[in-house]
């Protein structure tokens, strides 16, 4: 990912986090593992300002990509997005079930 957001430095971005945030900032730096130095950061959904400077590690990003349209005025607000990350509700109990299963086949 890191080679390509060379494209990306100095312009606004749309960056998705693995806990649902979409978050619209200005990629200042990043480094080969893909963390991002954001500035002017805000909530896509809300428009709300978060920070005037952010450290993302790319262990929370989903994607980033360059933000079409240009300046913080013409920012298209947008429905907040849910959680990203692949939850399932007692998972535990689903993989004790595969294990038995497995064991009864053996």
């Amino acid at each position: 990912m890191s080679p390509l957001l060379k494209e990306y430095l100095g312009r606004r971005v749309v960056v998705v986090t693995t806990d649902g945030g979409c978050l619209v900032a200005t990629l200042e730096g990043f480094d080969k593992t893909a963390n991002l130095l954001l500035s002017d950061v805000r909530q896509r959904a809300t428009g709300e300002g978060l920070a005037a400077a952010f450290l993302l590690q790319g262990s929370q990003i989903v994607c980033c990509g360059p933000l079409e349209g240009g300046g913080p005025e013409q920012e298209p607000q947008a429905a907040a997005l849910r959680d990203t990350r692949n939850v399932v509700a007692r998972e535990h109990d689903i993989w004790a079930r595969a294990w038995q299963a497995r064991q009864a086949r053996e």
